[in-house]
């Protein structure tokens, strides 16, 4: 009798291509070869071929089949540990490839805090107006997406220049202030923010403020600390822009100090020779000047 092609004890003579190892990488994020093929745009019976092939060439059995299922073997889950940084690595090199040959009609990708991405947002009209015709994304978030690998093209960073300018234009295009907002004048209840105060600037603030006053609620994301402050839950660091332009909201305590932060645009030194980003990024400094006084809270 033959020996099978998934003998164990089979050596196998070939190292497993990465064509192959990214297919099974597709099988397992999409959960069935229908699902994969559909994503790579393959057939079926190619992707379904292409495991067989994995499989024999590792002398391993990587899948479970069922009838309606497809799961891992103990054997497929080592495979998809050793494998998954090469998938990541892959996505890292792709993006940083297309970043250098980037669609010139693609949409220009802004990173910001939530609290100035919803700065942006109400004044989306403004800044379509000023950058037409080219289309723009806004990606709320505290991380730092890179925009040396292209995930991003402007990022609007805070309070600190960042670190390894070298690759990077970076252009101050304002400040920002942030202060204690509340329904009453003397709040006895306090929104906090989940960080350890001995790790957040912001949080520590508010600790001490709170001394001596409830905590109503542990709120992170801005513009629910906002909603939830309206609507009289207690006293929460808010962006002046948006505390002061609310009539339900007074201002507790003014913004001093570290709580007024320069606002940077930067962008990799590739966007200079992209006229779109370029665009975008001179919207973006006309509209920060543009409302300058309320950002401070003037």
């Amino acid at each position: 009798m033959a020996p099978s092609s998934l003998d164990p004890f089979r050596i196998a003579l070939t190292e497993p291509s990465w064509d192959d190892l990214r297919i099974f990488l597709a099988v397992v994020a999409h959960g069935s070869m229908n699902s994969a093929a559909k994503a790579l745009g393959q057939s079926q019976p190619t992707i379904a071929r292409r495991i067989k092939v994995l499989e024999e060439t590792l002398g391993l059995t990587l899948f479970q089949r069922g009838p309606n299922n497809l799961d891992l073997t103990e054997a497929g889950h080592a495979v998809l540990e050793a494998a998954a940084p090469m998938g990541e690595a892959a996505a890292i090199v792709s993006r940083t490839t297309a970043a250098y040959r980037p669609d010139p009609d693609a949409p220009v990708r802004i990173t910001a805090t939530a609290s100035v991405t919803l700065f942006l947002s109400l004044h989306a009209a403004e800044l379509h107006e000023d950058a037409a015709p080219v289309e723009i994304a806004y990606i709320p978030t505290r991380q730092r997406l890179d925009l040396a690998s292209g995930e991003v093209d402007i990022g609007l960073r805070m309070r600190t220049l960042p670190e390894g300018t070298d690759d990077l234009v970076v252009r101050k295009i304002g400040q920002i202030a942030f202060a204690i907002y509340a329904r009453t004048e003397n709040p006895t209840a306090v929104i906090a923010p989940p960080e350890d105060p001995t790790l957040s600037r912001q949080a520590a603030y508010v600790a001490e403020f709170a001394q001596g006053r409830t905590i109503a609620a542990r709120i992170g994301d801005m513009p629910i600390r906002y909603q939830a402050a309206k609507a009289g839950l207690g006293a929460a660091f808010l962006p002046c822009w948006l505390g002061d332009s609310d009539q339900d909201l007074v201002q507790v305590m003014k913004p001093e100090g570290d709580l007024i932060e320069d606002v940077f645009l930067v962008m990799h030194r590739r966007s200079r020779n992209r006229p779109n980003v370029t665009r975008v990024a001179n919207a973006l400094a006309t509209l920060f000047k543009r409302n300058q006084k309320a950002l401070v809270g003037g």
